[in-house]
């Protein structure tokens, strides 16, 4: 399935659970999430992120709801806990993926959405330049060790030479867009041309006609 129609089908049930107040739905939906995952086989440490990140911003609107809420609290407190663990395992569909389809999903972005040009080849440059800064940072924090210093995670100086080393790197960005003949507002082909197929119309229809049957009033 094209990643931009995915991830259109994903925000658009993310939307119709924000009125939903159903702690069935919100099972259902990380049930039926948890499968994929299955199918997908991913790492443990993958399947840890998605139990651990959830936790905190869950339990916090669960015991604010239960001890400071009133009204029908107990409930809407079970349902905000699994509302955030439906919301964060239904985004993994698309994001635990988004490595290997990143490049179809701004070519889609950019030929389909007709989102501007200029944005998303600097969507490509930053995430193409990102693994460069993580490893210039590494080589600040070790090139301060050799000097005596060790600079932590909270460290300011650590920020400040990361920024100039972004700075940089979005220099360099620009001249390589440059050099390669690129030119903001210009028409431009593709090598690729990016087409959206029936099926991908298919199977969204389908996805979306079957989640609006567990909206139906009375069976949940």
């Amino acid at each position: 399935m094209n990643p931009l129609m995915k991830f259109g089908v994903i925000m658009l049930i993310a939307l119709e659970l924000t009125f939903i107040k159903s702690v069935t739905v919100n099972l259902v939906i990380i049930i039926v999430s948890a499968l994929i995952y299955t199918v997908l086989k991913l790492r443990w440490q993958q399947w840890l992120w998605l139990l651990l990140l959830p936790i905190l911003p869950g339990l916090g609107s669960w015991f604010s709801l239960m001890y400071f809420g009133t009204g029908d609290h107990v409930h809407m407190a079970w349902i905000m806990l699994s509302r955030v663990f439906a919301y964060l395992w239904l985004g993994g569909l698309f994001t635990l993926k988004l490595n290997d389809e990143r490049d179809i999903f701004l070519a889609t972005l950019e030929q389909r959405a007709h989102l501007s040009a200029t944005f998303v080849y600097a969507l490509v440059g930053v995430l193409n330049f990102m693994p460069a800064v993580n490893q210039q940072v590494k080589t600040i924090r070790v090139a301060a060790q050799m000097r005596g210093q060790t600079l932590h995670i909270w460290a300011p100086q650590l920020y400040f030479k990361a920024i100039l080393a972004a700075i940089r790197c979005s220099q360099n960005l620009a001249e390589g867009m440059v050099s390669h003949g690129f030119t903001e507002g210009a028409t431009r082909t593709h090598l690729a041309v990016v087409k959206i197929k029936l099926r991908d119309w298919v199977i969204a229809a389908i996805i979306l006609l079957m989640f609006q049957l567990l909206l139906f009033p009375g069976w949940y």
